[in-house]
């Protein structure tokens, strides 16, 4: 099968500096090419200026100053190579677009959230004219597909929920480089004795910090040696103060040496910053869609601390693997997840060993298998024989 698979554009893939849906093209794109023959269209950036490929992987690389344009010159690309399906990746608008222009191959649409959904990136009238006309649906959970359903009828019968995968050998890697590790702890000033919750991601509203501040004084005062270790930065690859930025640094003032904020750090450094966790902490504000930080600490043999937004208990089982917590009551409830986990050493590394177990049936093969099922029903029977001529110019 030929496979096309538009990203959104703004970042590269494979990513440099971007989104987690650029790394999740470039994780499914390499499962794909083990079969099939895949082209990713992307962006030029100083790291990646031309077009390159690998065995059954292409990355078709055009300047990116503008959607339409860039999405011009994806088009007549495909128009060439007339592939037997199209994926666009969290763009819906390009859907139309795509299809206005080419008639005779199947487009599926993959969503890793609402914003490009929802206004101001596209108004109800044109989604609906999206969902009428795409051929198929992806979406990261269970919970996502339904919000799609339920907002947009004309998607109904057309979407399939296919959690996302995660590589694990690099955080279970992790746990052996004690020296790496105590590296940081002095870098970051914990001490011997200490107790830690870890925050990891954006530093947005939507993520949810501001809880996790707000139940530190009681924490504090029943474990004097607590520390928060805030991991993450407003934007995509490079620190910003913002005024929830600054909102989180005011409250964490008051709470002087107990909080830590170690601001944007790379991919590759993150699986070290989780082995100075005793709890990872999740208290998503807004309807999380997926949320791949779950993975990560479960990779990472970490108790987890949820809250139930989203398709996080999709993935979080609630005293199996960490503690869910509905957001009604978050201060008593995040207050006495957090503090049943310091208090009980076994139960954390219970939950630990849960995690990491569970964490193994989140595989891209394994992704990547359920989106090529997707593709096969939508692709004429006549293009998969196709499939076996070279998509190369």
């Amino acid at each position: 099968m030929k496979i096309a698979i538009i990203s959104p554009g703004p970042f590269s893939v494979p990513p440099v500096i971007g989104t987690s849906v650029e790394h999740d093209i470039q994780m499914v794109a390499e499962q794909l090419k083990e079969q099939h023959e895949v082209t990713v269209y992307t962006r030029k950036c100083p790291e990646y200026r031309r077009s390159s490929s690998e065995g059954n992987l292409r990355y078709k690389r055009y300047t990116y100053s503008h959607p339409a344009r860039y999405l011009r010159k994806v088009i007549r690309h495909i128009k060439k190579q007339k592939p037997d399906i199209i994926m666009v990746e969290n763009r819906p608008s390009y859907v139309l677009r795509i299809k206005a222009n080419i008639k005779h191959i199947p487009v599926a649409l993959n969503m890793h959230s609402m914003l490009f959904a929802s206004p101001p990136q596209i108004n109800r009238e044109k989604m609906n004219q999206v969902a009428e006309k795409v051929d198929g649906l992806i979406t990261n959970s269970r919970y996502l597909l339904s919000e799609y359903e339920s907002r947009f009828p004309a998607f109904k019968g057309k979407g399939v929920a296919v959690h996302l995968g995660i590589h694990p050998d690099p955080f279970e890697l992790a746990q052996q480089r004690a020296e790496k590790i105590e590296g940081l702890r002095k870098k970051l000033s914990i001490q011997e004795g200490d107790q830690t919750i870890l925050f990891v991601g954006r530093l947005m509203k939507e993520k949810g910090i501001h809880m996790i501040l707000d139940v530190m004084p009681k924490l504090i005062k029943k474990y004097p040696k607590l520390k928060l270790i805030i991991t993450g930065s407003a934007r995509y690859g490079r620190n910003a103060s913002t005024p929830y930025v600054r909102k989180l640094n005011r409250q964490a003032a008051k709470l002087r040496k107990h909080v830590v904020f170690t601001q944007f750090v790379r991919p590759n450094e993150i699986p070290y910053v989780y082995q100075l966790a005793d709890i990872v902490v999740i208290p998503s504000f807004w309807q999380e869609p997926f949320g791949r930080v779950n993975l990560e600490a479960m990779a990472s043999s970490k108790a987890i601390v949820a809250s139930d937004r989203g398709g996080i208990p999709e993935v979080v089982k609630h005293e199996e693997n960490g503690f869910v917590f509905p957001l009604k009551n978050y201060k008593e409830d995040l207050y006495e997840s957090i503090s049943q986990l310091l208090e009980d050493e076994d139960l954390r590394a219970e939950f630990g060993q849960k995690g990491l177990e569970r964490v193994k049936q989140f595989t891209w093969a394994r992704t990547a298998e359920q989106y090529l099922q997707l593709f096969q029903t939508l692709a004429p029977n006549e293009q998969l024989d196709s499939g076996k001529e070279s998509c190369s110019q």
